[in-house]
């Protein structure tokens, strides 16, 4: 996955997660996620490797989200 021309604000311990529910407001709403990793920058662009048997149907979007307070960053529907 890439971000181009990324812009969010920053905060502790950001990650990259495809989610399920993209309007789940905090963790237990999210449903199934998969975590890409921790969030290499708070702006600029940037690549997130998504594993081979990884099937993007399943999910709605890529939230930034902070792992300590459970609190989403940013949000974007793939569209589906």
């Amino acid at each position: 996955m890439r971000f181009e021309s990324f812009d969010v604000t920053n905060g502790p311990d950001l990650h990259v997660l495809l989610v399920e529910n993209i309007a789940g407001n905090n963790h237990d709403a999210l449903g199934n996620y998969i975590s890409l990793g921790k969030l290499k920058g708070n702006m600029g662009s940037q690549n997130y490797e998504i594993a081979a048997d990884v099937d993007l149907s399943q999910y709605e979007g890529v939230i930034i989200y902070c792992m300590p307070f459970h609190v989403v960053f940013s949000r974007a529907s793939f569209g589906q």
